[in-house]
């Protein structure tokens, strides 16, 4: 059976920045562009991920992007559909936010005499009056750091619709303060790729997308490498590193004392264990996390190169 394909890819964190012009650091871009088939020319989209470092706030807009494309393709790819009366943003389950914007734009007094918007939940009910199947469109998201967060998001937000057929997740990461990303729902088929700990990348990055609801199977792996080498990139010279920059993949560090400084090599434990520096280790982590992916990817049949 021929099947109808839209593919969308959100980058992680200031991607706009770090990503080279022909997108070979990007697992996300390179994913988007690999899959092959029919007028994936029009129905597929790469989009950067969020520019504001701290609060991500820029995710919103970007998972607004998104959904909005994928409602515009079904509808020229099924013209009969009927979805002016559905709002995805009704399952955009950030019920404290939504009340902080209501209470900003009514006075007091009228917000606090009318009932609070509870965000739609994705039931069984929902999901089983779903116009369209993973035969008729196989939507196939993939999303790193917290781009991993949007998609998760934009798969509630089609559960009106149609259940995405396959989420691949680089190191899904939470950060941002209104959207919800722990459960993922109406999702196939998910793969998530996640930065071991061993690493020492990001800690004080917690992953989401872990809670798998209603998928018929998930999928996870973890990778010695960043959280930056899990989406395709990751530090390895110090010269390259920024403010709040991720040191974990740099081969040596330098430890100080009272008698000077002296370079040794980042984490010892595991340049032993593995018999390489921390930079060729988070190399072929970084290639292994994209191609778990990937094979996820292939073994249910995306036709990805």
């Amino acid at each position: 059976m021929d099947h109808k394909y839209i593919v969308v890819g959100v980058d992680g964190t200031g991607s706009a920045s770090w990503m080279k012009n022909d997108g070979s650091n990007s697992h996300t871009f390179k994913f988007v562009n690999d899959v092959q088939y029919g007028s994936m020319g029009t129905d597929r989209l790469y989009l950067h991920g969020p520019s504001n470092k701290f609060t991500g706030s820029d995710a919103e807009p970007i998972t607004q992007q998104a959904i909005d494309f994928i409602y515009h393709r079904l509808g020229v790819l099924f013209p009969g559909l009927a979805t002016k009366n559905i709002k995805p943003f009704d399952l955009y389950d950030v019920n404290l936010c939504m009340q902080e914007r209501e209470r900003s734009q009514q006075t007091s007094y009228v917000f606090m005499n009318k009932q609070a918007r509870l965000p739609q939940r994705v039931t069984p009910a929902l999901l089983n009056s779903q116009p369209l199947t993973t035969n008729d469109v196989r939507i196939v998201l993939i999303g790193h750091s917290r781009g991993g967060l949007v998609v998760t998001n934009v798969a509630r937000m089609l559960a009106p619709i149609v259940r995405v057929y396959f989420m691949g997740l680089y190191d899904s990461v939470d950060r941002q303060g209104c959207l919800d990303g722990m459960n993922v729902e109406n999702v196939k088929y998910v793969a998530h790729a996640r930065r071991h700990p061993e690493v020492g990348s990001r800690y004080t990055f917690s992953n989401t997308s872990l809670n798998y609801i209603g998928v018929d199977h998930a999928e996870e792996m973890k990778f010695y490498t960043s959280h930056g080498g899990i989406g395709g990139d990751f530090v390895s010279r110090p010269e390259e590193l920024g403010f709040g920059g991720d040191s974990s993949c740099l081969p040596n560090t330098t430890v100080y004392n009272e008698f000077g400084h002296y370079t040794i090599p980042k984490n010892p434990k595991l340049v032993k264990r593995f018999g390489k520096p921390m930079d060729a280790i988070c190399a072929d982590g970084k290639y292994a996390a994209d191609a778990f992916i990937r094979d996820q990817a292939k073994k249910y049949g995306i036709p990805i190169i």
